[in-house]
């Protein structure tokens, strides 16, 4: 009895989730009811059904959280005899080993046997927020129980066969495919991602239980009912050396992709008391395979040009199978790799894809008579401009060969790209971007904002000269809805999506926090205290400030260009203190689908801001009132507003709220 109330905990709180925040319902209404109808008669008194709503906001995903443990990583060894010696230095057996499964590592917080956060492994402190698309994964209950209060660790996995099924082209790898699908705002394919457990922190009384061994641990998570991954216990390091020759001579027929085996001294006490350095356990090991590699030949070099003006050679290659892939390029890194390599045209180079993943050639297997020298450029192949050596933070020069040439057009090329890959504006590929390069004279990121006014030429646009293929209406309209969704956006996706050198989002995030207000605005960052020593140290960037700041101000005819496109900076949310804190929070708007008006979203932005309302992408249980052209719309946005009881109001009513119609930008 008790095992069918906490199985019908979970399903209803997967049920309420899904309904209220998922893409679809998991289950028709009636059958939610003949749960709850079936869990009030087994506990009348059981809380969760008073429950209104679902427990995990959506709104909650990729927003930064703090591990309650860290995640930290494992040292590695290379070989048998690598292995040995470990065993021998650690104490000996009996040894818990495990597949080291290649995906995603999070944690799993549960109070009172409830999911209450999921949290993505990040650099191991802090992470992002993935409660509201991990509450959707197989093998993750959310309900485990009320008599557990702890964490779990977990790995996020896309099996060979649910991999088949969400890219049938198999057109990314599982693991790769996986993260994308687990840092989804709209969950989207979430349900196809499994968790494998591996690890646990019990709580009870305020202290943590004391597991006498790993085999212990794996016990308990599984009568948790969770998902465990594959495992044994080994006697012998000879069992253990025969289990992970196994496991490799059989790792393509695995359900799920690995990447080696994860060796644990089975003995919880002994293992915390060999310690740990640099953040890294001494008890445990991950033993990974060797790269899949080949031999092939290396036919040619081009040199690829990137949005900083960094010059790098790509190794073109007799194509070669490896792993099931056929590879016919590889990055050579740089120049003085190619060098220390001695790597020339015509080798016969040895190959390997880096970590399952990346081609990379590792040495030269053959140095035919006829092979021919690759020459290091003395200017650059795209506009002429003079080459030199990239500086590091130190001031020394590095490896890396750039173009010096400010108005290089394969770097304004490069930011357009870096801006639209960083934004996830989704339909503009290398062919059609190049395209409208060609058609419409495009000279950086800014002119995409103008685009709509030549939405006729747009679908015109010949994207395949070979075989006359226009983009057509549908794309053209969804590739200018994609680029009009990024009119409004935050002062950090704003700077971190200029192609700024070492000035990416996260980082600009960052700096906007330690500045405490004072990089709060656009004006702030162009004002050139970043040049300032003290500033810069302060901001966290003490070698960085210059070249940022020189970064910033060659933008400055994007940026100013940019604004007066229409794309709208919103300034940095800040906690409420003092005699804020009592405010009730800001009323917050959604606006869906074209406007009779013709008036753009951002058009509201301001006037919303003026009397105090917000506007926000999504619709959620706190999103006051949505806007939508058409009261009968199907739109899912519209659904789940009519789910929460989110007041749909017209665009008549949007501008009696703000005052008065805004002029449109």
């Amino acid at each position: 009895m008790p095992a069918r109330i906490d199985q019908l905990r979970d399903l209803i709180l997967k049920a309420k989730h899904a309904y209220y925040f998922g893409p679809e319902p998991i289950m028709s209404d009636a059958e939610y009811d003949s749960l709850e109808d079936e869990l009030r008669l087994l506990a009348p008194d059981d809380s969760l059904l008073a429950l209104v709503g679902s427990p995990v906001p959506a709104d909650s995903i990729l927003t930064k959280a703090r591990h309650a443990m860290p995640m930290g990583s494992q040292n590695k060894v290379n070989s048998e005899a690598e292995f040995r010696a470990w065993v021998d230095k650690s104490g000996g057996p009996p040894l818990h080993v495990s597949l080291k499964g290649d995906g995603a590592s999070a944690a799993a917080y549960y109070r009172d046997g409830r999911l209450v956060q999921a949290i993505s492994r990040g650099d191991g402190v802090i992470g992002e927020d993935i409660t509201a698309n991990a509450i959707r994964f197989q093998g993750l209950p959310a309900w485990v129980g009320a008599a557990f209060t702890g964490a779990i660790r977990f790995e996020v996995i896309l099996t060979v066969a649910d991999w088949a099924r969400v890219d049938p082209a198999r057109s990314k790898n599982p693991r790769n495919a996986g993260s994308g699908i687990m840092g989804r705002k709209n969950g989207h394919q979430c349900n196809f991602l499994t968790a494998f457990a591996f690890d646990i922190d019990e709580q009870r009384e305020g202290a943590s239980v004391r597991f006498a061994s790993e085999s212990d641990k794996l016990a308990r998570l599984a009568e948790l009912g969770f998902h465990l991954i594959p495992h044994a216990l080994c006697q012998t390091v000879d069992d253990a050396i025969a289990w992970y020759r196994d496991v490799a001579a059989r790792r393509d027929t695995l359900a799920f992709w690995i990447d080696g085996v994860v060796i644990k001294i089975d003995d919880v006490a002994r293992q915390e008391a060999l310690g740990v350095t640099a953040g890294r356990p001494k008890g445990q090991v991950a033993w990974k395979f060797d790269s899949a590699g080949a031999e092939t030949v290396l036919e040619d070099v081009i040199v690829s040009g990137g949005h900083t003006g960094s010059l790098v050679p790509t190794a073109q290659l007799r194509p070669v199978d490896i792993g099931g892939t056929t590879v016919s390029s590889a990055s050579l890194a740089n120049f003085d790799e190619i060098a220390r390599l001695d790597v020339a045209i015509g080798d016969s180079v040895w190959l390997i894809k880096a970590n399952d993943i990346i081609p990379k050639v590792i040495r030269v297997t053959g140095r035919p008579p006829d092979r021919r020298p690759i020459l290091t450029p003395v200017q650059c192949p795209f506009c002429g401009g003079e080459v030199g050596r990239r500086k590091t933070t130190s001031g020394e020069e590095g490896v890396i060969l750039e173009c010096r040439n400010a108005g290089c057009p394969k770097k304004s090329t490069g930011k357009i790209d870096r801006w639209i890959t960083s934004l996830d504006i989704q339909g503009i590929g290398d062919s059609v971007l190049e395209a409208m390069l060609e058609r419409f004279g495009i000279e950086d990121a800014a002119d995409l904002y103008s685009l709509g006014a030549r939405a006729t030429e747009l679908a015109e646009l010949i994207i395949n000269d070979d075989k006359g293929i226009r983009l057509g209406d549908k794309r053209a309209r969804t590739i200018l809805d994609a680029i009009d969704a990024t009119r409004t956006l935050s002062l950090a996706q704003f700077l971190g999506s200029l192609g700024i050198e070492s000035a990416g989002v996260r980082r600009i995030e960052l700096m906007i926090e330690a500045a405490g207000g004072d990089l709060d605005t656009l004006d702030q960052w162009r004002a050139g205290r970043l040049r300032e020593a003290d500033f810069a140290e302060r901001v966290g960037v003490p070698n960085l400030g210059g070249p940022i700041q020189d970064g910033i101000d060659a933008m400055g005819n994007v940026i100013d260009k940019m604004l007066a496109n229409g794309v709208v900076v919103t300034l940095p949310q800040r906690d409420v203190h003092g005699d804020d804190a009592g405010r009730e929070p800001a009323k917050t708007v959604c606006i869906s689908g074209k406007l009779p008006s013709g008036r753009k979203k951002s058009d509201y932005e301001a006037p919303l801001a003026a009397v105090g309302m917000k506007l926000v992408d999504t619709v959620t249980r706190e999103t006051t009132y949505l806007v939508l052209a058409n009261p009968q719309s199907a739109s899912s946005k519209a659904e789940k507003a009519r789910k929460l009881g989110t007041e749909v109001i017209s665009e008549e009513a949007l501008i009696e709220l703000v005052g008065g119609a805004p002029a449109a930008a």
